[in-house]
């Protein structure tokens, strides 16, 4: 069931996402040692040696001479979206954005802070509180008319499923099916209107599953309570990384967006100084070893752009 709606990936974040906190905790006592595997390998965060990236002088003159004379870029994040970024075990700033935030910051010659955030609040301090926004950010028209936004990462929604897809289930036909998702996303809401088109042609509605983490969802369709994982690709291939096997990804991933760097239009010179620094980051090697210990190497994208197209 294709839902007609305008594409677009995930706007709401309601909720922490614990996947790989510490919190991925069955719900009920009845799931399998499967589950129970899934939880414990979530533990496991991974260390991304980035020693091996170096300052690159004639990307590093790019930098405006206020941040240049500073020497660090300060970057403001919604610590809650787990494998992007969240708060690890040590109370610091932890994910593959955190990860290709430093590596940025090295090519640049410069330190990074990441301080945590509230998500709409980011935007509006780019440029004062904070050099640039880095947190997931879609890139889109409404955006794009306030800031300038670096791309270097592409995702969308993507499903997975309990290993060998026991139930044979496809995520084109999910009426009747029992769809396990994280409360308050744009999956919840998207589940909710593609449900209802299921009752409109006489088909049992989605058997949804509303977890308070993704962490949950995944937890419950690896233990056979739910039949498939509905949620933003980075989080689904985080899951099936750290899951040892016991989920795998199912179909393909639909609503697929750039994600964007976000950097104030008053410092065109420094949009240009970190799209370049991205650029240097893919071209190397370096992104996609830092997407791929994260579980998320399917979200590279070639060539980075300021303002691409939505």
């Amino acid at each position: 069931m294709t839902s007609l709606r305008p594409r677009r990936r995930t706007l709401l974040r309601a909720a922490p996402l614990a996947l790989a906190t510490g919190a991925l905790t069955p719900v009920l006592a009845s799931c399998t040692r499967a589950s129970e595997r899934l939880d414990a390998e979530s533990n496991a965060v991974p260390e991304v040696d980035l020693s091996g990236i170096e300052e690159v002088p004639e990307i590093s003159a790019l930098v405006p001479a206020d941040i240049r004379a500073r020497g660090e870029l300060v970057n403001g994040a919604a610590l809650n979206y787990a494998p992007g970024e969240f708060v690890g075990s040590s109370g610091r700033a932890i994910g593959y954005d955190i990860d290709i935030l430093a590596g940025i910051g090295a090519v640049l010659g410069l330190a990074t802070r990441t301080e945590a955030a509230v998500f709409a609040q980011i935007i509006p301090a780019v440029g004062s509180t904070y050099d640039v926004g880095m947190s997931s950010f879609t890139v889109n028209e409404e955006r794009l008319a306030a800031v300038d936004m670096v791309s270097y990462f592409q995702a969308g929604i993507s499903y997975a499923v309990k290993a060998g897809n026991p139930y044979d289930i496809h995520p084109d036909d999910l009426c009747g099916k029992r769809v396990a998702l994280q409360v308050g996303t744009y999956q919840e809401e998207l589940s909710i209107e593609r449900s209802q088109e299921c009752r409109d042609q006489g088909l049992g509605g989605y058997d949804m599953l509303a977890y308070a983490s993704n962490s949950d969802a995944a937890t419950n369709v690896a233990g056979g309570k739910g039949d498939i994982l509905m949620a933003d690709s980075p989080v689904t291939a985080y899951a099936v990384a750290r899951s040892r096997g016991t989920l795998e990804p199912i179909g393909e991933i639909e609503e697929s967006a750039l994600n964007g760097i976000v950097v104030s239009k008053d410092q065109p010179e420094l949009a240009e100084a970190i799209r370049v620094a991205v650029q240097h980051l893919i071209d190397d090697g370096h992104m996609e070893r830092i997407l791929a210990a994260w579980g998320n190497e399917a979200g590279m994208i070639p060539t980075a752009e300021v303002n691409p197209q939505p």
